[in-house]
């Protein structure tokens, strides 16, 4: 081949290669990562103490994340970008798989101006069930709040609802791994 059609081919071949690379979607961009804003949060409860950063291995996995020993409850006030998504992985940490308790109550909820709404519930519990010991992503589709400042509600309770109330806590070491905003 003679040089311009080369130099044409690694034109093309240029252009694709920053297509693909700098193209929408995918992975989408993050928009806010909730662990390094942890410090921000305006709401953390029991107390600020009750939530520490750390770097969560589960099932070989390591993410950056945010353990809770106890029930809790945790808010950020986030302005949703458009095409907005939730990803985040729930786990207990492997210590707690041999610890007798009976699980941790993963809720998730959204505020926009009025009651908050539960989106999410799951009951993750690696010492009853051997398909818990893992992470568990979750991906929560918030694009119908896009462009609105909404309040984003991380719960953990001690057990799963039940009649009368329980509060086992044994093996409560529930992380809120990698919890991020994108935008898709």
């Amino acid at each position: 081949m003679k040089r311009p059609v080369w130099l044409l081919i690694g034109v093309v071949l240029a252009v694709l290669v920053a297509w693909f690379a700098l193209r929408p979607g995918g992975d989408g961009e993050v928009a806010a990562d909730l662990v390094e804003q942890l410090a921000t949060a305006k709401d953390r409860r029991p107390n600020a103490d009750a939530f520490q950063v750390v770097d969560a291995t589960i099932a070989g996995d390591t993410r950056s994340s945010i353990l809770v020993r106890e029930p809790s409850r945790l808010v950020y006030s986030v302005t949703v970008p458009d095409n907005g998504e939730l990803r985040v992985g729930l786990g207990l940490l492997e210590e707690a798989w041999t610890q007798e308790g009976d699980g941790v109550l993963f809720r998730v909820l959204v505020g926009a101006g009025g009651p908050p709404e539960e989106v999410f519930n799951t009951l993750i519990n690696p010492f009853g069930n051997a398909n818990d010991r893992g992470w568990h992503d979750i991906t929560i589709d918030l694009s119908e709040y896009a462009g609105e400042t909404v309040d984003l509600f991380f719960n953990t309770n001690a057990s799963a609802p039940s009649r009368p109330p329980v509060d086992n806590r044994t093996g409560d070491l529930a992380v809120w791994g990698a919890p991020r905003l994108y935008a898709r």
